[in-house]
C-alpha cells in the first residue's frame, strides 16, 4: 500500500486524495487518535516512522509523507517464538503500576463496569443458555480472560489458565403492577455499582465477572472488570465479540470467530522490540529534556485534608457543552488548524491553571496503547498514559495558547510509546502514598470505545458505563466526541474535592471552553469564571459600610457621659470608673499640650502594661497626637530605630528610661495623686493618625505603620466577631507594640466593658489562667502560641469565659477542638489581619468542637472591610483557586512613615478589575465552598499551598 492508500484507510474513503499536496492532516478531517493510527499503520506495513507530531502540524499530508524516515526496528510483528524466549512471564507497566498502586492504598479504584440493557421492544428476550455459551466461548478464545495473578517472592506473576467457565449469576427484579417497567434501569444500575464495587481476587479467578438481570419485560446484563484485565478499548472488543457469539448461537449460525485470540504477550512483545530498537532511550531523551524542572504535584485547592494515604474513593459529575458551544469549539479548532481535543485539553488546562495558580503543569491524556494491529485486537489491558506540558503564559494570545497546547500534546503522543512506570523511573519521580506519581489530572476524549448500541440475533442492546465510585487520579475530564453536542463526565478523588469544588470546577472550565470559542485577544482576559460564580466572589463583600464619623475621644467621651460610674480598667487593687478614667486622660493630654504636642505630632509610650498606661494612650489621642508603642525591654539598637524613625515630640516612659530618648521631652503619667484635668476639645477629625505601629521590614529596619482614627472605629464599633460592651471584662495583655492591644484597649474603651489588666511582665500559662478565673474575664485575645501553652498545661484557665480570640501565626486546631469540649458555650475565634489593616481583616467563629475537621479558616472580612484574592497580574480568580489576598476598606493604613516607595509597594490600585485602593498582604488564601478565606502560606516562601514542589529532573 501506498502513504496516500494508508491515509486513505484512517480518514475514510470520501477523502479527496487531490487536496494532499495543500492541507494538513488535520485539515482533512484528522486528528489525534487517527494520527496515531495512521503513524502505527505506516511503520507496522512499512517499515516507515511518520511522528505523530508532524502529521498533526501545519504542513500539507503529502509534504509530511516526503519528509518520513525509515525506522531502524524491521518491520511487522517479530516471531512470537523469537520473542517469547526472550520475555520473561511478566506483568506489563501499566499492570504493574496498577498492582502498586493496591498494595499502597489497599484499594481498588480499577474495577469497569458496563451495564447492556435489552432495548424493550425488541424481538423476544435474553436467552440465557445461549448467553453462557457465548460467554465461554469468548473466554476460550482470549488467554487474558483466563489469566490470574499469583504473587511469589513478593513479586506478582501473570499464570494462564487452560479453561476458565465463569458463572453468571441471575438476579429477577419484580416490577410494580401499575407501574411496569419503572424502575428496571435505575435498579440494574444501583446493582452494578454495588457489584463493581466488591473486590477481585487476583489470586483466585480471572478478575471479571457477568451479571445477568431479569425484568417482566426486560433484561440487562452487567459486565464488571479489574482494570487489570480490561481496559476500556478491550471492554469494547469484548462486548463486540460476546453478542456476535450469542447472535450465531441464538439463531443457529456458525461461530463468527474461532482461533486464539492475541495473547497479552503480544504487548510484552511489542515492549520489548520497542525497547531493543532503542525507540525507548529516544523517547526517554525526549522527556527527561521536556520535564526539566516542570513541578511534578499540582495541588488542587480544596477545603479537606489531603489523606495521608491516598483514598481510592470517587464519584462523578455530568459535563455537556450543548450543542451551540460544541459547534464553537469544532469551528474554532479547524479554524486554528488544531483538533478540538487540544482545544478542550487547553481550556482544562487553562482552568486548572487559574485555580491552582500554576503556570506549568502537567495533564496526563491516555493512549490506547495498539500500536499494531494484533494489539488493536488484544482483549487485556495495552493502554499507556502520557503527560503533556500546558504552559500559560497569559501574554500570549488565545490562539497561539492553543496551538501551543495542540503542538505539546503531539510531542508527548509520538512519545508515547515509553510505558508510564518506565518514564517515572528514568525521571526520578517516586511513587508516593498520598498522590498518583508524576501527574494528578487527566484529560481524555475519543470516539466510543465501547459502542453504544449492539444488535444481536434482533435484540438492540443499549450499552452504558457505570461508575463503582472510585478514581484513579484527583480528577479525571472525559468528554466523548458525538452529535450533537459535546458531553462527558469528571471524575474526581472524593478523599481530595468535594461535590460543591467539582461543580464549580465544570462550571468555571465550561466558561472558559466558551470563552476560548470567542476570544481574540490575549490569554489573560479569559479568566474562566462562571457568571454565577462571580457573584459569589461579590457576594463575599457584602459588608456593613457604616460607620460613625468620629474621632476615638470622641467616642471615649461619648460612653464615659453615657456611663459613667461603670468600671472602666482594673489593675490589681485600682480601679478607675469611666468618670475617672476620662478626668485622668484630659489631664494627661493637657501635660501633654503643655511639652509641646500638638495634633499630628507623634508621642513614644513606653510604660508598662498598667491604668497609667491606659492613661497615656488615651492622653496621646485626646491631645490630637498619634501614640508609638515601644518595648524598653527590647535591644536598646533596635529602639534608636524607631525612636529617629518616629521623630516624637515627646515620650510618655519612666523617668529612668530618659536615656533611651535623647532630645526628647519626657512627660509624667498618672499616678493616683491626679485630679481631673481640662483640656480643649479638637474636631472630630476620623482621618487623623491614632497610633503608628512599627513592624519588622524585610531588610530588619521598622517599618511605622500608620492608622488612622477611623480604621479602629471600623474594628470595634458595633463588632459583629466579638461580644463586647456593658457587663463585659476584657483582658489587657498584648504589648502596645503589638496591634492586638488595639483591640483590646479600644474594643473595652468605646463599648462600656472593663479592661482587666495583667500585671506587667511575660505570664506562665499557670499565672495567666489563674488570673483569668480570678478576674472573671469574659473576652481574651491570646496569640496562638501562648494559646496553645495555656490549653496544655493549665486548660481549666477558660472556664469562665464567653470568648477567646486568637491568631498572629496558624491557630493549633486540635487545642480548640479540645477546648471547645471541655467548655461548652465559649467561642473561639480565630482573628486574621497584617497591622496593615488594623489588627482583623477577617475572622471565624466556631462553637462546636464538632465542628473542628482541620485547620481553622480564617473566616470571613469585618465590617468596612473588602477582601480579594488575585493572580500575579491582579486580577480575580476563581473562588475555590490559590492567590494573594488583597484587602481594602475603612480598616487600611494611610502608609508607611515617611516611605514613600514601601507605600507604594504595598498600598495602591493593583488590580485592573477593583476601583479601590488594595493592601497587599503577602499572603495567599482559597475562598473555600462556604465563603470563608482559608489560608495556604505566604507568597515568597511558598512553592506550593500543602508542601514543597517536585521536579522532574
Amino acid at each position: 500500500m501506498t502513504f496516500n492508500q494508508f491515509a486513505t484507510a484512517v480518514l475514510g474513503p470520501e477523502v479527496d486524495t487531490s487536496a494532499f499536496t495543500t492541507r494538513s492532516f488535520i485539515g482533512l478531517g484528522g486528528d489525534s487518535l487517527r494520527a496515531m493510527r495512521l503513524a502505527a499503520l505506516v511503520r507496522e506495513r512499512s517499515g516507515v516512522r511518520i511522528p505523530v507530531a508532524a502529521l498533526l502540524g501545519d504542513a500539507p499530508l503529502a509534504e509530511v509523507f516526503a519528509e518520513a524516515g525509515v525506522v531502524t526496528a524491521p518491520a511487522g510483528p517479530t516471531p512470537v517464538a523469537a520473542v517469547d524466549e526472550a520475555v520473561a512471564e511478566s506483568l506489563s507497566h501499566a499492570q504493574r503500576g496498577m498492582w502498586l498502586t493496591e498494595r499502597v492504598t489497599g484499594g481498588s479504584p480499577y474495577n469497569l463496569v458496563f451495564a447492556c440493557f435489552v432495548v424493550p421492544g425488541t424481538e423476544g428476550r435474553l436467552k440465557g443458555g445461549a448467553f453462557e455459551r457465548a460467554v465461554a466461548a469468548t473466554v476460550a478464545r482470549h488467554p487474558g480472560l483466563r489469566t490470574v495473578y499469583r504473587e511469589v517472592d513478593g513479586d506478582v506473576v501473570p499464570e494462564v489458565l487452560d479453561a476458565h467457565n465463569p458463572e453468571i449469576p441471575v438476579t429477577a427484579h419484580i416490577e410494580v403492577a401499575e407501574h411496569e417497567g419503572d424502575g428496571f434501569e435505575e435498579h440494574v444500575r444501583a446493582l452494578a455499582a454495588e457489584c463493581g464495587r466488591l473486590p477481585f481476587d487476583l489470586a483466585d479467578a480471572p478478575a471479571f465477572r457477568f451479571l445477568r438481570v431479569t425484568g417482566t419485560r426486560q433484561d440487562a446484563v452487567v459486565l464488571m472488570a479489574h482494570h487489570m484485565v480490561l481496559d476500556t478499548w478491550a471492554a469494547g472488543l469484548l462486548l463486540d465479540e460476546l453478542f456476535a457469539h450469542y447472535d450465531a448461537l441464538a439463531l443457529g449460525l456458525p461461530a463468527p470467530l474461532t482461533g486464539v485470540g492475541p495473547s497479552p504477550r503480544a504487548l510484552l512483545r511489542h515492549q520489548e522490540a520497542s525497547r531493543a530498537s532503542g525507540e525507548w532511550e529516544r523517547q526517554a531523551e525526549f522527556w527527561i529534556k521536556h520535564l526539566d524542572g516542570v513541578p511534578t504535584v499540582l495541588e488542587l485547592p480544596a477545603d479537606c485534608e489531603r489523606p495521608a494515604v491516598r483514598d481510592v474513593a470517587g464519584d462523578r459529575t455530568a459535563v455537556d457543552f450543548g450543542v451551540d458551544t460544541s459547534a464553537a469549539v469544532v469551528r474554532r479548532a479547524r479554524e486554528l488548524g488544531i483538533t478540538p481535543f487540544a482545544f478542550l485539553l487547553g481550556a482544562y488546562g487553562l482552568t486548572l491553571s487559574r485555580w491552582t495558580g500554576a503556570r506549568r503543569l502537567l495533564v496526563g491524556v491516555p493512549l490506547s496503547g495498539r500500536g499494531t494491529s494484533e494489539l488493536e485486537e488484544l482483549v487485556a489491558v495495552a493502554g499507556n498514559l502520557v503527560p503533556v506540558l500546558v504552559d500559560v503564559d497569559d501574554d500570549a494570545s488565545v490562539a497561539d495558547y492553543l496551538r501551543a497546547v495542540h503542538h505539546s500534546s503531539a510531542q508527548s503522543i509520538d512519545a508515547g510509546d515509553l510505558p508510564f512506570e518506565e518514564l517515572l523511573s528514568r525521571l526520578g519521580v517516586e511513587r508516593g502514598p498520598d498522590r498518583h506519581p508524576l501527574v494528578q489530572v487527566t484529560f481524555g476524549m475519543h470516539d466510543q470505545l465501547v459502542p453504544q448500541l449492539l444488535e444481536s440475533a434482533g435484540l438492540e442492546i443499549r450499552v452504558e458505563e457505570e461508575h463503582t465510585g472510585g478514581s484513579r487520579f484527583d480528577l479525571s475530564l472525559l468528554i466523548r466526541q458525538s452529535d450533537p453536542a459535546l458531553a462527558g463526565h469528571a471524575e474526581y478523588a472524593t478523599g481530595v474535592w468535594g461535590v460543591a469544588e467539582v461543580e464549580g470546577f465544570v462550571c468555571d472550565f465550561q466558561t472558559a471552553v466558551a470563552e476560548l470559542a470567542a476570544a481574540d485577544g490575549k490569554l489573560e482576559e479569559v479568566r474562566c469564571v462562571a457568571p454565577e460564580r462571580w457573584a459569589l466572589l461579590d457576594r463575599i463583600n457584602e459588608t456593613r459600610r457604616d460607620f460613625p464619623v468620629a474621632s476615638l475621644d470622641e467616642l471615649f467621651r461619648d460612653v464615659a457621659r453615657s456611663t459613667p460610674d461603670a468600671v472602666a480598667v482594673r489593675e490589681g487593687d485600682v480601679e478607675l470608673t469611666y468618670r475617672q478614667l476620662a478626668g485622668a486622660a484630659a489631664e494627661q493630654a493637657r501635660l501633654l499640650r503643655e511639652a509641646g504636642v500638638w495634633p499630628g505630632d507623634r508621642v513614644l509610650v513606653g510604660v508598662e502594661r498598667s491604668v497609667a498606661e491606659v492613661v497615656a494612650v488615651l492622653g496621646v489621642v485626646w491631645a490630637g497626637a498619634a501614640y508609638v508603642g515601644i518595648d524598653l525591654g527590647l535591644p536598646a539598637a533596635h529602639t534608636e530605630k524607631i525612636v529617629a524613625k518616629a521623630a516624637p515630640t515627646a515620650a510618655l516612659i519612666p523617668p529612668g528610661a530618659a536615656w533611651r530618648v535623647p532630645g526628647t521631652p519626657v512627660v509624667s503619667t498618672w499616678d493616683e495623686s491626679w485630679t481631673a484635668g481640662e483640656v480643649e476639645v479638637l474636631p472630630a477629625d476620623p482621618d487623623r493618625l491614632a497610633y503608628v505601629a512599627f513592624t519588622s521590614g524585610a531588610t530588619g529596619q521598622p517599618k511605622g505603620v500608620t492608622i488612622p482614627h477611623r480604621a479602629v472605629v471600623r474594628l470595634v464599633h458595633d463588632a459583629d466577631f466579638v461580644r463586647l460592651g456593658a457587663g463585659e471584662r476584657v483582658l489587657r495583655l498584648s504589648p502596645l507594640a503589638f496591634d492586638a492591644s488595639t483591640l483590646e484597649l479600644w474594643g473595652a474603651l468605646l463599648t462600656g466593658a472593663t479592661l482587666e489588666v495583667h500585671p506587667a511582665g511575660p505570664p506562665t500559662p499557670g499565672e495567666l489562667g489563674d488570673f483569668l478565673l480570678a478576674r472573671e474575664v469574659t473576652v481574651a485575645w491570646l496569640s496562638a502560641d501562648l494559646f496553645r501553652l495555656v490549653e496544655e498545661c493549665a486548660p481549666y484557665s477558660f472556664a469562665g469565659m464567653r470568648q477567646l480570640l486568637s491568631g498572629g501565626d496558624v491557630v493549633p486546631h486540635d487545642h480548640v477542638a479540645r477546648v471547645l469540649a471541655r467548655h461548652p458555650g465559649l467561642v473561639v475565634t480565630n482573628g486574621y489581619g497584617p497591622t496593615e489593616n488594623t489588627t482583623f481583616t477577617t475572622t471565624y467563629s466556631v462553637t462546636d468542637a464538632e465542628d473542628v475537621r482541620g485547620p481553622l479558616p480564617i473566616g470571613a472580612p469585618l465590617p468596612g472591610t473588602r477582601v480579594y484574592v488575585l493572580d500575579e497580574r491582579g486580577r480575580r480568580v476563581p473562588p475555590g483557586a490559590f492567590g494573594e489576598l488583597y484587602a481594602a476598606g475603612e480598616g487600611l493604613a494611610v502608609g508607611y512613615l515617611d516611605d514613600e516607595a514601601e507605600t507604594a509597594r504595598a498600598f495602591g490600585h493593583f488590580s485592573p478589575e477593583i476601583p479601590e485602593r488594595l493592601y497587599r498582604t503577602g499572603d495567599v488564601v482559597r475562598i473555600d465552598t462556604r465563603g470563608r478565606l482559608r489560608f495556604a502560606g505566604r507568597r515568597d516562601d511558598r512553592a506550593k499551598p500543602r508542601e514543597p514542589a517536585a521536579r522532574a529532573r
